[in-house]
């Protein structure tokens, strides 16, 4: 009888265990992506820190700025040259939803700015791949329609 209470505690506990570890990993890639967030416009330096030697971005669609960055061009080319040259006045982005799941965290963002050719309030689905508590993949979702128009002065023309 012993026997069976400790084969049923086992069979019951070590999935337990491994849910709790699962969680504690999520939230620890929760807190990284979180602190890259709060700091990636303001201070990239700090935020720099938490993504991986192999880390790469892509602003995915089809527009002038949809392109694949590693860690280097990241900093020097999307933060410094490419979101400046659009978004002059920076943009505010507003998280409205968090989901984590193994070593992946997914952002739902409402963006607030003014492009070069007018409002531009883009929606966000920022997917991220975590490794050794470092960002290793970044993939950033949004309207390219929007970005078009409103960072590039494209115009949309009926085809009729």
């Amino acid at each position: 009888m012993k026997f069976i209470k400790i084969f049923f505690l086992i069979l019951f506990m070590v999935p337990l265990s491994v849910m709790a570890g699962g969680h504690k990993l999520e939230e620890q890639n929760l807190k990284v992506v979180d602190t890259f967030f709060d700091n990636v416009l303001t201070n990239p330096e700090v935020a720099m820190e938490l993504i991986h030697e192999d880390f790469e971005f892509e602003f995915m669609g089809i527009c002038e700025i949809c392109k694949r960055y590693n860690k280097e061009t990241y900093e020097s080319v999307w933060l410094k040259q490419v979101i400046p040259g659009v978004l002059p006045n920076g943009i505010k982005l507003n998280i409205t939803n968090k989901i984590a799941g193994g070593d992946m965290v997914v952002l739902i963002i409402e963006g607030e700015a003014e492009g070069i050719n007018g409002e531009y309030n883009n929606n966000y689905a920022m997917v991220m791949q975590l490794e050794n508590k470092k960002i290793i993949s970044f993939q950033e979702y949004m309207s390219d329609l929007l970005a078009e128009t409103r960072l590039h002065k494209k115009k949309i023309v009926d085809i009729n």
